[in-house]
């Protein structure tokens, strides 16, 4: 991975991997080594900043669209939080409320497009595992997402106001935005992202270079298909792998995603709480099984906290 200082342009690493590259590349991984990271701990580069200046770090990127739709929620997230002091501020709220309406239009238009993407027999049989009550909860919220959030006012006002400065906004005479509407939007897109991190790992994959060879020719390459496995691979310029290099156990980068989920719930609790606004909190807490006692992270299960929706 390399950056264009004239463009300002971020090449992302790729790995082309067929049935017939696989059959080639099987034998490799008999005998192979699996080491922790660098510092003796688990491999935990990070999840890329959209916003990182430095490129020259090189932290998980998105290898396939849902992950990487999961990755544009959840920042699309940190930007409505990032409004949450002024919408809680009587005399910036409206103000707020006018400019909030952008991000939570780009929160609504990905998290609709995971939903979406995440309605495959795999996904829906997964789905059926879980509790009866977060089954409930994502099927009513998805529907309530598309079918009155979308295209409601939120959009008019970002539409009209927000992303643009429309004169229709004048005549319209559509009734102002209600911060009802932006909570609402928030919580639910909150709820469906949280609710999806319950998804195995391997329902979403990462990648990140390390570089070039000495001689420019070949790439090295770390992939993530499904934690705690991540392997490193030497391909060629265009992608295509030549030699596994080794194997590392790590972290799952939707540690980092849950985080900021809990801090945009946070900020939605807060909101609703310190405004006084009739919609539900959410309350988050772990799976618990049938003796009682909260599953544990293992190397051998997911090792996100299981999260249950109330």
């Amino acid at each position: 991975m390399h950056e264009d200082h004239g463009q300002n342009k971020v090449i992302m690493p790729k790995l082309i991997i067929d049935e017939s590259m696989l059959k080639r590349i099987a034998a490799s991984f008999t005998g192979l080594p699996i080491t922790m990271g660098p510092d003796g701990e688990m491999l935990a580069p990070g999840i890329v900043d959209l916003l990182e200046a430095d490129h020259t770090i090189s932290r998980w990127a998105p290898n396939d669209d849902r992950t990487g739709m999961l990755v544009l929620a959840a920042e699309a997230c940190r930007d409505v939080t990032f409004y949450s002091e002024r919408l809680i501020d009587s005399k910036t709220r409206r103000r707020a409320m006018r400019g909030v309406t952008v991000p939570v239009c780009k929160l609504m238009d990905v998290t609709a497009l995971l939903v979406s993407r995440m309605n495959d027999k795999s996904s829906r049989d997964t789905r059926a595992q879980w509790p009866n009550a977060d089954q409930k909860t994502y099927h009513e919220v998805a529907k309530r997402l598309k079918k009155n959030r979308l295209q409601g006012p939120v959009r008019w006002v970002r539409n009209k106001i927000g992303a643009h400065l429309d004169a229709e906004a004048f005549t319209a005479g559509t009734e102002y935005l209600k911060l009802d509407d932006i909570l609402g939007a928030f919580g639910d897109c909150v709820v469906l992202l949280t609710l999806s991190m319950n998804y195995p790992s391997s329902w979403f994959s990462w990648i990140r270079g390390l570089g070039t060879s000495p001689d420019g020719r070949q790439q090295i390459v770390e992939t993530m298909f499904e934690y705690p496995l991540c392997v490193r691979w030497v391909t060629d310029l265009d992608g295509y792998p030549i030699a596994l290099s080794r194997a590392m156990l790590a972290e799952d980068p939707r540690h980092e995603l849950q985080t900021q989920m809990l801090e945009a719930t946070n900020a939605y609790n807060e909101l609703v709480r310190v405004t006084g606004i009739q919609l539900p909190l959410i309350s988050m807490n772990p799976m618990v099984d049938a003796a009682g006692s909260a599953q544990k992270i293992s190397a051998t299960n997911n090792p996100l906290e299981r999260i249950r929706i109330f």
